[in-house]
């Protein structure tokens, strides 16, 4: 996947640019407060309909606008050339656009371009809480199967109702055997999530090693574990044995959610545990070490997405090299190459990477909102 073309307007303190890209790999750099990571942003919105900075489109508007209006012409690995925009306005609403044609769901949008990020805000992965994990792993199931976002919807919505009739339950207003049939489903997509999450970091964990310990230049192993609510062996019919599980659970702590009018236990509040040498990275790891293990991670997600989509996500890492020594940015730079995924990175200086004589390689100087590209 290539991106060859982003419109702005009216996006943050970005009044109107028109950026081409043509090189694999492009630097945006510059001062804090000038646009460079509203540029990801930007980019990244146009994968998943929404920002990873704030969950209100009001936010992203420039002050004193009405509206934002971003676009972006992308071209697949195998030739096909395809565009998607998105308009907000606080009368409008927010609308999105395959071809010019407006999408009926924003949902059917995820995938079509697929986006790695690596922002400031990952850091949370690690050192976070299970929250922040357990949204890492939906996105990236989410942008590689349509039928894990609708069932994790679907969860949601089941997860609310049946919270609801839990609490009328402990009022004295409903009956536990109202429960029964929300219940059912809640079996049936937490089955499916547990599934679908348990495969995916096991690939996750056989990637990541090798990619480990090429950037840090060491032989430290690492470890994921997923941390779910029921202990089942993930065969072929491990699905109906989840089923099976999940339902015996909810009668173990029916009482016990019926007390605090909410569901104790469930693929809500799992948790993913990141391991170096065997130890918890959240507690042994250094800083440096936590993000070349993220750096890591996201190459392998970058690596998981090519192999299910046979298409090469966008790789967009917002100020990444802070913290990390000169020989591991080096491993990064050489890592990022040799994923051959279009790459989109910011920093407050070019430095790092102009020594570096790379080919494939732009820069764009951020002032004020305005992009100057490098010639």
């Amino acid at each position: 996947m290539k991106l060859t073309k982003l419109s702005l307007l009216n996006f943050r303190n970005i009044q109107k640019e028109e950026i081409l890209f043509s090189k694999n790999i492009n630097v945006f750099y510059g001062g804090n407060g000038q646009g460079k990571t509203s540029v990801l942003e930007s980019i990244y919105l146009l994968g998943l309909t929404k920002s990873f900075r704030v969950n209100d489109d009001k936010a992203v508007l420039k002050q004193g606008s009405e509206y934002f209006d971003i676009s972006g012409n992308f071209k697949k690995d195998k030739g096909k050339e395809f565009s998607v925009r998105v308009f907000f306005s606080g009368t409008k609403g927010k609308h999105v656009f395959y071809n010019q044609k407006k999408v009926k769901s924003f949902s059917s949008i995820i995938g079509v371009v697929p986006i790695i990020l690596l922002s400031l805000e990952d850091l949370t992965l690690t050192y976070g809480s299970p929250a922040a994990r357990r949204k890492f792993v939906d996105i990236l199931i989410s942008q590689i199967d349509a039928q894990y976002l609708q069932a994790l919807k679907k969860f949601k919505e089941v997860l609310q109702q049946r919270n609801k009739i839990l609490s009328l339950i402990s009022e004295k207003e409903a009956q536990i055997s109202d429960l029964v049939p929300w219940d059912i489903q809640f079996s049936k997509f937490a089955a499916y999530i547990i599934f679908k999450r348990k495969i995916i970091l096991d690939h996750l964990k056989s990637l990541i090693s090798t990619l480990y310990k090429t950037m840090s230049g060491t032989n430290d192993e690492i470890g994921i574990k997923y941390n779910t609510f029921v202990q089942v062996d993930f065969k072929q019919d491990a699905i109906e044995q989840l089923k099976a599980r999940i339902n015996q659970k909810l009668d173990e702590t029916q009482r016990k959610d019926i007390y605090y009018g909410s569901t104790t236990s469930g693929p809500h509040r799992d948790d993913i545990i990141f391991f170096k040498n065997n130890q918890p990275l959240k507690t042994f790891g250094s800083q440096g070490e936590n993000k070349t293990f993220l750096i890591s991670l996201k190459f392998a997600e970058a690596r998981l997405i090519e192999k299910e989509l046979k298409e090469r996500p966008l790789l967009l890492l917002d100020d990444i090299f802070s913290e990390l020594d000169e020989s591991r940015i080096e491993n990064v730079i050489k890592s990022i190459i040799a994923e051959k995924c279009q790459t989109f990175i910011t920093s407050t200086t070019a430095e790092n990477f102009k020594k570096s004589n790379l080919a494939d390689l732009d820069f764009f100087k951020l002032t004020g909102g305005t992009v100057a590209h490098e010639t």
